[in-house]
């Protein structure tokens, strides 16, 4: 068993794999040559994915180029990743499985229990046949308008600071203060659905990126780069 001295106040992550037990403290890669070698199966990258401890919860990342992870929670709920997205762990144990060439790997996950709830992501209803799962978090059209400007260059590729409240309040041609609005309930909406490590507007932006609830499809609605300017801005909703 491979087991080092872990933060009293995170949830302890196990990971099992073939008879061997592991309980990393911040991260643990997996793959053809990691933290947790699955095998020497030339299909297999390097380094296929990894679980990895951020602020407090632990999500997995696909590290890879070419081969999806499946994540399975132990209540039937199931993520298809693509590669290079990243998802906090479903509910408090699992599986992650993934295929490379003719070989197919299984991990299981378990968490430490937690009374609170801190840990777990509230999960909405999966489409029947789809390999993805639908999150409980909805944007409003107001919202979106303003968190498509925020992941503009996470969604183009074209990295560098994040807009300003006031300089979104710009394109919008709304005010300051509606801008401070809309993000602190969109914060107080994730918290409340146990995202509670989305304060920074950095974190916000990565983790409604890779969850897909604002894409590069909803980028080419806003208009941002249009030569006439943005779509008119949605009002608030209800």
């Amino acid at each position: 068993m491979t087991e080092t001295q872990r933060d009293p106040g995170a949830t302890n992550l196990t990971v099992r794999f073939v008879g061997e037990i592991y309980q990393p403290t911040s991260d643990l890669t997996f793959g053809r040559d990691a933290d947790l070698i699955l095998d020497d199966n030339g299909y297999l990258h390097r380094k296929a994915g990894r679980f990895r401890l951020r602020s407090g919860t632990w999500w997995l990342e696909n590290l890879g180029s070419r081969l999806r992870l499946t994540m399975l929670g132990a209540d039937g709920s199931v993520l298809d990743m693509q590669p290079g997205a990243a998802s906090p762990l479903l509910g408090l144990g699992g599986e992650v499985s993934l295929t490379a060439g003719p070989t197919r790997y299984q991990l299981d996950y378990e968490l430490d229990d937690d009374p609170s709830g801190r840990h777990k992501l509230h999960v909405g209803e999966r489409d029947t046949g789809v390999d993805t799962i639908t999150y409980g978090t909805i944007l409003t059209p107001r919202e979106l308008d303003f968190v498509v400007v925020m992941a503009q260059g996470r969604l183009t590729g074209r990295l560098g600071p994040l807009p300003s409240h006031g300089e979104i309040a710009e394109i919008w041609g709304v005010s300051h203060k509606t801008v401070d609005n809309t993000l602190q309930r969109l914060r107080s909406k994730l918290r409340k659905q146990r995202v509670s490590f989305v304060q920074s507007s950095e974190t916000l932006v990565e983790y409604l990126v890779t969850q897909g609830l604002v894409t590069i499809a909803d980028l080419e609605w806003a208009g941002l780069d249009s030569p006439h300017g943005p779509r008119p801005a949605a009002t608030r909703s209800p």
